[in-house]
């Protein structure tokens, strides 16, 4: 049978060496491992699952509230947006890392990034385990400031602009939202439990006891 695990980047191998080592030092202190990751076509799908009737009922909400005709829009604010939706994918997992390293003990230090780049996905990871709460808030604050505050701002303003950047982000943040879903599907059986990212997969460990 051939062998379709993906090879490991150099920053893959060396957080696989660190999550081993904080995989055996929890696992020292009593905790017991439980895996909760998906593959990247999972989380794509699931990102059109959950993201995508958000964006159409904020949408529809936007044009109940500007209809059509008091909306002023040109084709080259459109390429703007998408140009925009370009450079905040990138921002969106400088997002991620500045608010894990505000929980991580070890601040900036505990937080890496890199590229899958055979689905073109950037990705941002955590290295040291944390509380339910912080690993929530770090994964949906990009789609929270990048998404549904612009999307907020084009509800003040009309700004038909502001609403496509918004839309774009929140399904940029589907990922995001499929992870966190997976998360509070999960039942601990302990009752501590902490989040670690995986090192090279989608998703997460989680570590009860």
């Amino acid at each position: 049978m051939a062998n379709t695990e993906r090879t490991l980047t150099n920053a893959e191998l060396a957080r696989k060496e660190a999550f081993e080592q904080a995989r055996v030092e929890l696992e020292a202190q009593g905790y017991r491992m439980h895996p909760l990751v998906i593959s990247v076509v999972s989380a794509n799908v699931g990102a059109l699952a959950t993201a995508l009737p958000l964006d159409v009922v904020l949408g529809a909400g936007f044009f109940l509230l500007h209809p059509f005709g008091s909306v002023s829009f040109q084709l080259v604010d459109l390429l703007f947006a998408f140009l925009a939706f370009v450079v905040l994918t990138v921002v969106h997992e400088l997002v991620h890392g500045l608010t894990w390293s505000l929980f991580a003990k070890s601040g900036w230090k505990s937080v890496s990034f890199g590229v899958i780049w055979k689905y073109l996905t950037p990705y941002c990871t955590c290295n040291e385990a944390l509380s339910r709460r912080a690993y929530i808030v770090g994964a949906l604050m990009p789609t929270l400031v990048l998404g549904i505050l612009p999307v907020l701002a084009a509800y003040a303003t009309g700004s038909l602009f502001l609403l496509v950047v918004g839309l774009l982000m929140i399904l940029g943040g589907g990922g995001d939202l499929t992870i966190v879903l997976k998360m509070l599907r999960f039942k601990p059986d302990g009752g501590e439990v902490l989040y670690l990212d995986h090192p090279y997969e989608c998703g997460l460990v989680a570590f009860t006891r």
